[in-house]
């Protein structure tokens, strides 16, 4: 064998063993110290939530009471129907209070259950009038129903109408507690 290709030979070994020996270790190396790394940043998390405990638990419990008055501010949903019927009033006389005409409001589904304390409603309303008068409506029905949410909102000239009319068509998600829910 002739210095070149002792020479060779040692390269190769080093480089078979580089390859097969020093590179896995130094990827396990690499995996472990990333691994440590996100132990140690959850562990200071950790380590500021028990030092913050009291903060964490009177948050909690300001969100807790937060929800439950917003929960009693929304609508019984105990006789769906006649709910229905009350909200559907109520709706019609907050937008007949703007100038504006309601050409139809159906609901679209029943009570569907959202969480234990919570259902909505779906409701298509379609109103007519000026443009003003349909923006002050979708005002006040923003203001004094915060229950109420805006799914789609549809705006286009009026085909039926003559003059500066627009119709309005929107989704609108009513929320309602459930009878007997828990938070």
């Amino acid at each position: 064998m002739t210095d070149n290709q002792r020479t060779l030979l040692i390269v190769a070994v080093f480089l078979a063993a580089v390859q097969f020996i020093v590179k896995p270790i130094v990827n396990w190396q690499n995996q472990v110290a990333t691994e440590l790394a996100l132990t140690h940043g959850q562990v200071q998390r950790s380590e500021q939530l028990l030092a913050h405990a009291e903060q964490v638990r009177k948050a909690h419990q300001n969100a807790i009471e937060q929800q439950q008055t917003l929960i009693e501010g929304m609508p019984s949903a105990a006789e769906t129907t006649l709910l229905q019927i009350q909200l559907q009033d109520r709706l019609a006389t907050l937008l007949r209070k703007q100038d504006i005409a309601i050409d139809e409001f159906n609901w679209v589904t029943g009570a569907q259950p959202q969480t234990n304390a919570i259902s909505t409603l779906n409701a298509k309303v379609k109103l007519a009038g000026n443009i003003e008068a349909l923006a002050q409506a979708q005002f006040a029905l923003m203001q004094e129903l915060p229950f109420v949410q805006h799914q789609s909102i549809e705006l286009r000239p009026s085909q039926r109408r003559r003059g500066n009319n627009y119709e309005l068509t929107f989704l609108l998600q009513v929320a309602v507690r459930q009878p007997g829910g828990g938070s």
